[in-house]
């Protein structure tokens, strides 16, 4: 499938800031499940961008030095994804636990095995993840999708009822959230029993699939390591295992690691943020420029 993804950020300033330096985590993956074909970063005002890579993915930065009203950050990107049936291959069945317990697995993944700052892992944390795993036959695979179903049943979706800086254990009060606090509570009940987990900001091409949670906005979901090498997509918000709809555009042991944008400006305090997504399925290869 063929996905063309903008995402558009919009700062209005009260008075012109005098200088503001950013930087933004937009640029699609390239791994074996999608392939970015193009990508192209718009700033106004016009300014150079430059780029690095970390584990997580790409990071560009810019600074704006010229006194500015509004700052404009687009994102344009060509994806084509390939993985079709995420079912393919994953042990339902047998029992794999033993693959955790092993010093080189926790020495590898420690940091998507620890407490990060949206992550807590907590008594009422472990107690989730030991419920579910209690109802699971003896594979991991089993137990994530059964974790990833209650976790979709007893939270309720609300974007009102949490912002991105609520943490893992306000949501444990309320009970609530949007795909960020799904993801976090998954990732943390995993990391509790050991199995390293990290969490992925993305796109979702919803495409007449009525019911689907995350389209108009930056979506998020998490990746667990199974005992064979392979880091399984979950996506507690849908209850689904992601395929070629979704995007993957940054990873990291939490929100924290893949704020879409960040940064810091010299003025008054912004008077509006205004950010939209939009997905799209294209039938050819069209350009982004």
């Amino acid at each position: 499938m063929i996905l063309r993804a903008t995402h558009r950020t919009l700062y209005s300033y009260s008075m012109p800031s005098i200088e503001s330096q950013n930087e933004v985590r937009l640029m699609p993956l390239n791994d074996a499940s999608q392939t970015c074909i193009e990508f192209r970063l718009s700033i106004n005002p016009h300014c150079r961008v430059f780029s690095y890579d970390e584990p997580g993915g790409t990071v560009h930065y810019f600074g704006v030095r010229s006194a500015h009203p509004l700052l404009e950050i687009v994102a344009e990107a060509l994806v084509e994804t390939h993985l079709e049936n995420p079912f393919e291959g994953l042990n339902l069945l047998e029992h794999d636990w033993d693959f955790y317990e092993l010093k080189s697995t926790r020495q590898a993944n420690a940091e998507f095995l620890a407490e990060s700052p949206y992550i807590t892992l907590n008594d009422e944390v472990r107690e989730i993840a030991t419920q579910v795993r209690q109802t699971s036959n003896e594979s991991v695979a089993d137990f994530l999708l059964r974790l990833a179903r209650w976790i979709h049943v007893s939270l309720t979706y609300d974007p009102d009822a949490t912002h991105v800086h609520t943490k893992l254990h306000e949501v444990l009060v309320i009970r609530a959230g949007v795909c960020q606090d799904f993801a976090h509570l998954m990732i943390a009940c995993c990391r509790i029993l050991g199995i390293p987990s990290r969490y992925v900001s993305g796109y979702l091409f919803v495409g007449g699939a009525d019911g689907m949670r995350g389209e108009q906005a930056t979506h998020a979901w998490l990746e667990c390591l199974l005992p064979d090498g392979r880091w399984l997509a979950v996506d507690p918000t849908n209850d689904l295992l992601p395929n070629d709809r979704y995007v993957a555009v940054h990873t990291g042991r939490d929100y924290s690691d893949v704020t879409p944008t960040r940064g810091v400006y010299v003025g008054t305090p912004a008077k509006s943020l205004d950010v939209s997504v939009s997905v799209d399925r294209l039938d050819v290869c069209s350009p982004v420029i």
